[in-house]
């Protein structure tokens, strides 16, 4: 200590006190730059902070804005299909209103076009069971129920009794039996995610943790990066293992007095595993009883959830548990509208207890407008979409879900042994569902391009997901894809030797190229990319806006 006074002292002598606390400022805020230095390295990376010292200065920074414009304008118009131009644009109410006829006569083109890019059954994932009658049945129900809202119990008492057996059949198949099991509807796995980590945040600052923290996989659905940014809690992502599930002992170095809940997927959306929710569920057990933490337990099942509890019960495939049945789960969230083949924007969110359900729920007792309280993030809901799920279910009942998802089992089987049969692929991990994840395992063999070569650019107009960190391709196999593995298997194969007689054609593919450029360059240019793309989809195409001249055109496709 005496020698740092004397070294500060021979510093400052001879200098007069202004100079002395000038100097003294000036170490101060340098310390102080490269601390944050350090930590905008640490959260960002590297590559991240770079290009935000280069968009400070003004040649570098101009640069970058324009080309970054460029791409965001060619993504602009990569958004809008060819069909949608040939119809003239509408940017203001008619003057008169038009007749249901004309009216009817464009959109029932429009929908026959958006059903032929489906129904040849070479989608991923989108429509999961794609029959015509069963859709039909549910514009009836909807039809029924357009104008009930479950805000209004009192005025729609069955759509409170359909929703409520909605909850209760989902449960059912969760193993949630037991009485203090009990859950809500919600607009899809999004809202069903965020609503869960709105009641574990919630429920950690009941309990002191002013920023309560979650630990997912690398693998967890995005939707858990959107939770988190939306209610202000800490996302804290480990690494998976080489079967692309939840590594548990880094889980376990994860972990902090601030944790509130470990997530778990069953299965992932890229892979199509399922993480090891039992050893996860112990590990949980463990750190609660020697720390006295309250750490909770989310199962992620909302693309596998309809499918994965009928799996369970064929003889011919083994599943882990995932549900209920493991004691120390305390949430799981399911898509009835996958493949629980309702309507689109329906999902099931179930807990273990109604006292972490309550901390989901917001409540105005003092509002001029009355007591207002709601279960989840909206406030009016279609009832509607909950009395065509309840019917839904109902109508295929059990039998009608197992012979659906054998089915779609069937299929995923013969893609998943066929593709790990070609030369130049590798299957990732041990996909346990639908799902069956494709990766390249040569070096002269982009995956991305294979991609490419399965859609259009091959004559073969499969609509694969292209997927990153690391680049693989995946089909999510439904009801639709009945008997079009071996297709699949064989156009595959053809599509991996085009791509290499054709490497340079290949690489000059705009996806491919995007794709392969996202895993080289900062995150935050991908994001402004995605940004534009999301501005782009409503952005009204640019065409005169006539209904006249939609009418003539119908006119003309429908001679």
């Amino acid at each position: 200590m005496e020698a740092l006074k004397q070294a500060i002292n021979r510093q400052f002598k001879g200098n007069e006190p202004w100079q002395v606390a000038s100097k003294t400022l000036l170490a101060a805020g340098s310390l102080y730059g490269v601390g944050l230095a350090i930590f905008e390295i640490r959260d960002k990376g590297l590559g991240e902070f770079a290009l935000s010292l280069a968009k400070a200065t003004p040649v570098i920074g101009n640069l970058i804005r324009k080309e970054m414009a460029k791409e965001a304008k060619s993504v602009a118009m990569s958004v809008t299909s060819k069909e949608v131009l040939e119809y003239a644009s509408n940017k203001m109410l008619p003057l008169e209103g038009i007749s249901e006829q004309d009216l009817l006569k464009d959109l029932r083109i429009w929908a026959q076009i958006e059903r032929s890019k489906y129904s040849k059954g070479q989608v991923s994932g989108t429509v999961y069971h794609g029959d015509d009658k069963l859709y039909s049945f549910i514009g009836q129900i909807y039809t029924l129920f357009c104008l009930a809202n479950p805000l209004h119990p009192s005025t729609f008492p069955f759509v409170q009794k359909m929703e409520a057996e909605v909850v209760a059949m989902t449960l059912e198949l969760f193993r949630g039996t037991r009485q203090s099991h009990c859950g809500v509807t919600t607009s899809g796995g999004t809202e069903s995610i965020c609503m869960a980590m709105k009641a574990y945040r919630e429920w950690g600052q009941s309990r002191g943790i002013s920023r309560p923290e979650i630990v997912a996989c690398v693998t967890a659905h995005a939707a858990f990066d959107k939770a988190a940014n939306y209610f202000g809690m800490k996302l804290v992502h480990v690494g998976s293992d080489d079967n692309h599930r939840l590594d548990i002992k880094k889980a376990a170095k994860a972990i902090s007095r601030n944790t509130v809940v470990v997530i778990c997927s069953a299965p992932s959306y890229a892979q199509g595993v399922i993480d090891p929710v039992e050893e996860v569920g112990n590990l949980i057990e463990d750190i609660n009883r020697t720390y006295g933490y309250k750490i909770g337990l989310h199962v992620d099942c909302c693309l596998g959830g309809f499918l994965a509890p009928f799996v369970r019960d064929m003889s011919d495939y083994k599943l882990p548990n995932f549900d209920f049945s493991v004691p120390q789960v305390t949430t799981i969230s399911a898509d009835t509208h996958k493949y629980g083949y309702a309507p689109k924007g329906t999902s099931v969110l179930m807990f273990a207890n109604q006292e972490l359900r309550r901390h989901m729920y917001f409540t105005a007792p003092l509002w001029t407008g009355g007591i207002y309280a709601t279960p989840t993030m909206a406030g009016s809901r279609p009832g509607g979409l909950i009395a065509a799920t309840w019917g839904t279910m109902m109508h295929l009942g059990r039998k009608g879900y197992m012979e659906a998802s054998r089915s779609i089992m069937e299929t995923a089987e013969i893609i998943k042994e066929g593709a790990a049969k070609i030369s130049g692929l590798k299957v990732m991990g041990h996909p346990e569902l639908s799902v069956v994840a494709i990766q390249s395992a040569r070096p002269d063999l982009n995956i991305y391009a294979v991609g490419a070569a399965m859609g259009e650019d091959g004559g073969h107009h499969w609509e694969l997901n292209l997927l990153q960190n690391p680049p693989c391709i995946h089909i999510c196999c439904t009801y639709v894809h009945k008997g079009l593995g071996e297709k699949f298997v064989a156009e595959l194969k053809r599509s991996v030797e085009h791509v290499l007689a054709n490497r340079q054609l290949y690489e000059s593919k705009s996806k491919v190229a995007i794709y392969g450029t996202s895993q080289r360059v900062p995150s935050s240019m991908v994001a402004e990319l995605s940004k534009a793309y999301i501005d782009a989809l409503f952005k009204v195409p640019e065409k005169d806006s006539s209904y006249e001249q939609n009418a003539k055109k119908s006119e003309q496709q429908e001679q």
